[in-house]
């Protein structure tokens, strides 16, 4: 019998998983168990009395089976994944751990009646053969420019497949740019957080990508309570299985813009382009807005942090509190 309290949370030690887990505890009806290789979980540090911690490798089949049997979950949230710099390098290991550990963990929690599993996609699933402004929406055509996005649009159609067929209730999120306190590695949308952190730190950052490029942009937090709205929705809400959602609406900034803001709120920040061809071209490819009506209409998505000065205000109000 699954037990009411208890969910786990893969890659909870995270820019986004920490976030959710943090939320999580504050809601105070659930019981976070982070599954993470993290061997120093720092995000999680004012917490761990709170949650358990299971240092773990989710591509492990064997490790997730003993874990979901043993806690008996009600919702897994998966957000741990292979990057997407780290895609573009190692293809086999992207598949290993994105792939193969996505469908590990899709039969394990459909043997073990897991009532819900909910996704963390991204929208780079998105990418070929749009046109120049096209703005994107759910059912728009999925291409992927990138290996990361090609692994995360095999996941949404499994887990939307596992839907279908055997009746497990997935749901996921085509996240845009997630920006948020803390360094990270492997991710080519990390220039949006990184222009404010090393600014913040009194450090110089060089921007390795055009600055006419415009990305959908969602705060962290934002990001992690979309997850739990998303899980929390009743189940005759969901029609649309994959969401995009926005958290900065109009307008939402070029790099170039988006450096001169950051500029505004830290006078003397030394912010320079110099641009990495491979990942521009990346870019480029996903530099499209997002329509997230679907999510609006079908759980009631709203942002709480709707444009970039106010991320910016809630990154640097983070940093002092760390």
């Amino acid at each position: 019998m699954a037990n009411p309290n208890n969910v786990i949370v893969t890659g909870g030690s995270g820019l986004l998983g920490s976030s959710l887990v943090h939320q999580l505890v504050e809601g105070g009806q659930e019981h976070p168990i982070v599954m993470d290789i993290n061997p120093d979980p720092k995000r999680l540090k004012d917490i761990m009395d709170q949650i358990e911690y299971v240092r773990s490798d989710v591509a492990d089949p064997e490790a997730l089976a003993s874990l979901i049997g043993r806690t008996k979950p009600t919702k897994i949230y998966h957000i741990a994944a292979y990057l997407g710099d780290a895609c573009e390098r190692n293809q086999m290991e992207a598949v290993r751990i994105n792939v193969n550990g996505f469908m590990h963990l899709l039969e394990t929690a459909r043997q073990h009646n897991v009532s819900r599993v909910l996704f963390s996609s991204s929208a780079t699933t998105y990418g070929e053969d749009l046109e120049e402004g096209e703005v994107l929406n759910d059912r728009t055509l999925q291409r992927p420019a990138s290996f990361y996005g090609i692994t995360k649009v095999f996941a949404e159609n499994a887990g939307r497949y596992y839907r279908r067929r055997f009746g497990l209730d997935y749901r996921g999120i085509h996240y845009p740019a997630i920006i948020g306190p803390g360094e990270r590695v492997g991710g080519i949308v990390s220039y949006t957080s990184a222009i404010i952190e090393h600014s913040a730190r009194g450090e110089s950052y060089t921007v390795p990508i055009s600055p006419e490029i415009r990305l959908p942009l969602v705060y962290v937090e934002d990001g992690g309570r979309a997850l739990i709205m998303l899980g929390n929705a009743p189940a005759e809400n969901i029609k649309t299985v994959n969401y995009f959602i926005n958290g900065v609406k109009d307008p939402v900034p070029t790099a170039g813009e988006m450096v001169e803001m950051v500029n505004r709120h830290i006078p003397g920040a030394r912010i320079t382009f110099d641009i990495n061809p491979e990942w521009d071209k990346l870019l480029k490819s996903a530099s499209h807005l997002v329509d997230d009506n679907s999510s609006v209409r079908e759980w009631a998505w709203k942002p709480s942090y709707d444009t970039y000065d106010k991320i910016i205000d809630a990154y640097l109000q983070a940093l002092k509190n760390e």
